[in-house]
């Protein structure tokens, strides 16, 4: 079988106690992969990278001067010319995409965006997004808004060449039984809205004393690096209220095991949140969401979920208050969480799986028609 290479950036890591979005996807579709077996992902070292997957670490070459991302791109260059894959997988970094694409010009390039390209270095600019797409066999981005963005001012000749690959997640056969409690998973940010959460949460939970609330995350992952101004408020925010616990950054599996017990998961995000992988887990989980109508959000939370066009504690206090005060309208989103759920890891993947297939068997075919010359 052809083998198929996913460089990460380098500040993913690959491994359960640091791993970040792109990372955790990586890794669970991978697993769900028909291309399982020739997957290797290459990244940045780590003690214990996830089991059961083929896992090659590398160091960016001469980081002082050509920087982590294209330092990560060349080493890795280096370390498969002569023996190159049938495609390569590069993840939200359109610089590492098309030094790669320069580099090793006879295997075709995709780059996953998980992030506004206007945004990033080498897509900035509606010339540098022609480029790339240009360039790249294929640009995958997390939502249909990713794709709004990076489509903004491009020919309409070039929309074949975005695809839209949502972050999934494990569905479970059925939600466990929930208990009264209420989650916030995400990095502590300003622009995720914790800290509204935890006013929010502060002014309500006191009138509902079996109800308990868990705020999970900090500002980097992995490892404490000591916490941020930002995440100093939200603690003293969530101080003043004994029902609310704050975790700072958890495994994937211990964040898994929150929302299966929670019945309300919140993601207050104040800007255009990409595709956040939290909301869509939170929902695989049965999880009575509230979210904002930001971003790529409306696409996973519509008619799923409370969507608020206006994030503040006031906005929030006010629906956890209806989901706490009305059963009957609480556990009717638990059961449309779930309900024709598009997002399990198992139909995304085998979405990525067929554009592989597709863009493997176009590269071939020039080759083909060569040897049979």
């Amino acid at each position: 079988m052809s083998e198929i290479h996913l460089l990460l950036p380098p500040k993913e890591k690959f491994c359960a106690e640091g791993a970040g979005a792109f990372a955790l996807n990586v890794a669970q579709s991978t697993l769900y992969s028909r291309w399982r077996d020739a997957i290797t992902v290459f990244g940045t070292p780590v003690s214990a990278p996830f089991a059961g997957i083929a896992f090659q670490p590398i160091k960016p070459a001469m980081r002082w001067l050509r920087g982590r991302n294209i330092g990560l791109a060349e080493r890795y260059a280096a370390c498969v010319r002569g023996k190159p894959a049938c495609l390569i997988e590069t993840f939200n970094r359109p610089t590492m995409a098309l030094r790669i694409a320069r580099l090793l010009p006879d295997v075709p390039v995709t780059v996953y965006l998980g992030n506004d390209p206007r945004t990033m270095r080498g897509a900035m600019s509606v010339r540098d997004r022609i480029r790339l797409a240009e360039r790249c066999a294929r640009v995958y981005v997390v939502s249909d808004f990713i794709r709004r963005c990076y489509m903004e001012g491009l020919p309409a000749a070039l929309e074949s060449k975005i695809e839209i690959v949502h972050t999934g997640a494990i569905l479970p056969p059925r939600p466990a039984p929930k208990e009264k409690r209420i989650v916030f998973v995400g990095r502590m940010l300003p622009v995720k809205g914790v800290l509204e959460l935890a006013q929010a949460l502060a002014r309500i939970l006191p009138r509902h004393p079996d109800w308990r609330a868990d705020l999970i995350g900090a500002q980097h992952f992995g490892a404490s690096r000591g916490l941020s101004g930002y995440e100093r408020d939200v603690r003293a925010a969530a101080r003043s209220c004994d029902s609310i616990d704050v975790h700072g950054f958890l495994p994937n599996d211990l964040v898994m095991a929150h929302l299966r017990r929670a019945s309300i998961a919140v993601v207050p995000s104040l800007w255009e949140d990409p595709f956040p992988r939290t909301a869509v887990e939170s929902l695989s989980q049965g999880c009575a969401l509230v979210c904002s109508d930001r971003g790529g959000l409306p696409e996973i939370g519509r008619e799923r979920a409370i969507m608020l066009p206006e994030i503040t504690a006031d906005t929030l206090a006010a629906a956890l208050e209806r989901l706490i005060g009305d059963d009957a309208f609480r556990l009717g989103l638990q059961a449309r969480a779930r309900a024709e759920f598009p997002f399990d890891i198992e139909t995304t993947t085998r979405r990525l799986d067929d554009l592989r297939a597709a863009i493997i068997a176009r590269a071939a075919s020039p080759r083909a028609m060569l040897s049979a010359a």
